[in-house]
C-alpha cells in the first residue's frame, strides 16, 4: 500500500473513530475538527470515544472531544505519554534512571502502578482498546506487544518474534496496528486484537531499515542468480538518511505512523504518515 504525508513536524498521532489529534514538534498538541487543524491548550494528546485528554503544568484534562470543554482534571505530575479509553486513563513515567513505569487512574482520582519494567527494558507508549492497556517492553531478551488487565496487572503477549523488535501498538478495538523492524526492513502491519503469529498479518507499509544495507554484490558485478530471476532484495535507505517508524494510531479508513528521520547535515525530523485502509 502507499502513504501520504499527514504532517510535517508531528508525531505521536491518536485516533478514536473519525477523530485525530497529534503532537507537534513545536511541544504544542492539535486535534482534528471541523475540516481544520486546531489547537489544544497543552501536550501529549490521547483521544478514546468522544473525551480527548491532554497534558499541563503536571496535570491531566479530560475534556469534551468536539469542544475542548474541560470534563475532569487529574494530578499527574510525572506523566508523559497517555492512554484514554473505556472509562480509563493510562500513562508512562521515566524516572532519572530511565526507568519506565505505566499507570493507571484508580476510583479516587489516584494514581495506580499497573507495570514497571525490568533493568534494561523499555515500556512503550500506552494505548487503551476492548477494557486493556496495550503497549510494548523491549529489552535484551527481546521485543512483545503486551495486553494488560488494568484491575489485576495480568499480561498476555499479542505478538513476539525472535530477531525482529515489535513496538507501538495501537488498537480501534477491533485490530491491532504495530510495527515490525528487523536488519532487512520495517513494517507497519495489522492483525486481529488477539494473540497470534506476526506472519498471519497483513503489511500495510514497508520502509527500508534503519541500517542501511550493502548493494549484495561487488562492484561491477551482477547479483547471483536463483533461477531466471534474483530473489527480491528489501528497501535500501539513502545514504546519510536513518528512518525509524514509531509510534502508530488506527482510524476506520486509514492507519498512521510516525516517521522519524536523522538525515547527516540536517537536524532531526518527524512526520507522520496515513496509509488509506479498505
Amino acid at each position: 500500500m502507499t502513504f501520504t504525508l499527514l504532517a510535517a513536524g508531528a508525531y505521536d498521532p491518536t485516533a478514536a473513530g473519525a477523530q485525530l489529534a497529534w503532537q507537534q514538534a513545536d511541544g504544542n498538541a492539535v486535534i482534528l475538527r471541523d475540516g481544520g487543524v486546531q489547537a489544544l491548550p497543552g501536550s501529549h494528546p490521547a483521544l478514546g470515544g468522544d473525551r480527548v485528554a491532554w497534558r499541563t503544568d503536571g496535570q491531566v484534562t479530560i475534556a469534551d472531544a468536539a469542544t475542548s470543554a474541560p470534563l475532569e482534571r487529574h494530578p499527574v505530575p510525572d506523566a508523559g505519554a497517555l492512554a484514554l479509553g473505556d472509562g480509563l486513563l493510562a500513562w508512562r513515567t521515566r524516572d532519572a534512571a530511565g526507568r519506565d513505569r505505566l499507570w493507571v487512574l484508580g476510583p479516587a482520582g489516584e494514581g495506580r502502578l499497573l507495570a514497571e519494567a525490568a533493568p534494561q527494558e523499555e515500556l512503550g507508549r500506552p494505548a487503551i482498546a476492548a477494557g486493556r492497556i496495550l503497549c510494548h517492553v523491549a529489552g535484551p531478551r527481546g521485543s512483545r506487544l503486551l495486553s494488560i488487565d488494568p484491575g489485576t496487572g495480568r499480561r498476555s503477549v499479542l505478538r513476539h518474534e525472535p530477531g525482529a523488535l515489535l513496538s507501538n501498538p495501537a488498537s480501534d478495538g477491533l485490530d491491532l496496528l504495530y510495527v515490525r523492524a528487523t536488519g532487512r526492513d520495517q513494517q507497519l502491519r495489522l492483525g486481529p486484537l488477539s494473540a497470534g503469529a506476526v506472519t498471519g498479518d497483513l503489511r500495510l507499509l514497508v520502509h527500508p531499515s534503519s541500517g542501511r544495507r550493502d548493494a549484495e554484490h561487488e562492484p561491477h558485478r551482477a547479483r547471483h542468480r536463483h533461477g531466471r530471476r534474483p530473489p527480491p532484495l528489501p528497501p535500501r535507505a539513502q545514504p546519510g538518511v536513518v528512518d525509524t517508524l514509531w509510534t502508530t494510531a488506527l482510524a476506520p479508513d486509514a492507519a498512521y505512523v510516525t516517521l522519524l528521520r536523522a538525515q547527516e547535515g540536517y537536524p532531526r525530523t518527524a512526520a507522520i504518515l496515513r496509509v488509506a485502509l479498505g
